[in-house]
């Protein structure tokens, strides 16, 4: 799953970039866009499990879909089926 748009400063960070994720054989890395600071994956998950989040049951397939970083939505698409659902 994609990492959500996190902003730097949700961090405490006095910055006004968001967090990137950069994938390499290791494993991955986050960083900031705007200063470059490495960001550990222990912030970024607490970063994560803190934001909210709305669970949405697809029309299409039934199942729901838990999406971060909103606490409402009007479209989406389906992370099991890929149909498009607008309320």
């Amino acid at each position: 799953m994609p990492l959500p748009i996190i902003a730097h400063e949700t961090l405490g960070a006095d910055c006004d970039g968001c967090i990137n994720e950069m994938v390499e054989e290791s494993g991955s890395r986050y960083f900031c866009n705007a200063c470059q600071a490495e960001i550990s994956i222990e912030d970024v998950g607490r970063a994560v499990m803190e934001m909210p989040s709305v669970d949405i049951p697809c029309p299409h397939c039934g199942r729901t879909n838990e999406i971060s970083g909103f606490v409402e939505l009007s479209a989406f698409i389906c992370r099991f089926c890929g149909q498009g659902v607008a309320r």
